[in-house]
């Protein structure tokens, strides 16, 4: 969480961050909604009186547990909660420097594996290539603000990923956030391990075995080079 005051200690903004999909109305809802990461901000923008701008974390592999309208409800009011209460033992710094960097993020050609989506009884080297619809490359941008630190990733890291980057992050910095599904999609990005199990998340996932591996050593990088911007201030 990011918390932004005044001077004087005024609320101006909150930027908050939880790794969540957004499917706890279903597939079956047709309304336009903020599922529940749009109704906790609510909740927060009304509690506080200022914007409560929501990222997404490492996503990969996080569903919500409850579903339908008083799911929404519940972990919106959860999360919101929690959220307030962090924000109160939360202590500010008087004056707090912004640092940020991007760098090219490359991949390999986004292929669609068929093992992944259909069985293992498919040969493993069949794939359809998808350059149409993925990019193979795209950016990344970290940004650190005083103590803690962000690094965004274009689509949705497996949370065993996502922890490492933050594990990296930590050490380099006080705390540290995975920003995914940000500024491009190139869809799942999972361990090796999980990339060889045919499922939904792999058959998403186009870029191979390494893909998820290439994401966050380079979010990883990413953050290395805002710790060094730092120092050389």
């Amino acid at each position: 969480m990011l918390k932004v005051v005044a001077l004087d200690g005024r609320p101006i903004a909150l930027l908050w961050n939880y790794a969540i999909h957004g499917t706890v109305l279903g597939k079956e809802n047709l309304l336009l909604s903020g599922d529940v990461m749009g109704a906790a901000s609510l909740e927060l923008e009304r509690a506080l009186g200022v914007p409560a701008l929501y990222t997404n974390g490492a996503v990969g592999d996080v569903s919500p547990a409850l579903r339908g309208w008083p799911g929404v409800r519940q972990t919106a009011d959860t999360l919101a909660r929690e959220v307030l209460t962090t924000w109160r033992r939360t202590p500010v710094q008087r004056e707090s420097e912004l640092r940020a960097v991007s760098d090219r993020l490359r991949l390999p050609p986004p292929r669609l594996s068929l093992r992944n989506c259909l069985g293992r009884w498919v040969p493993g080297w069949l794939t359809v290539g998808v350059g149409w619809g993925f990019p193979s490359q795209s950016e990344m941008v970290g940004v650190a603000v005083g103590a803690s630190a962000w690094v965004t990733v274009p689509g949705e890291l497996q949370t065993r990923l996502g922890q490492a980057v933050k594990a990296e992050g930590r050490r380099l910095f006080g705390d540290a956030f995975v920003v995914g599904i940000a500024n491009d999609y190139a869809g799942y990005f999972l361990t090796a391990e999980e990339y060889a199990r045919p499922s939904y998340i792999a058959c998403a996932s186009l870029y191979g075995e390494g893909g998820g591996q290439i994401v966050a050593a380079r979010a990883m990088e990413i953050l290395g080079r805002l710790r060094q911007r730092g120092e050389g201030r």
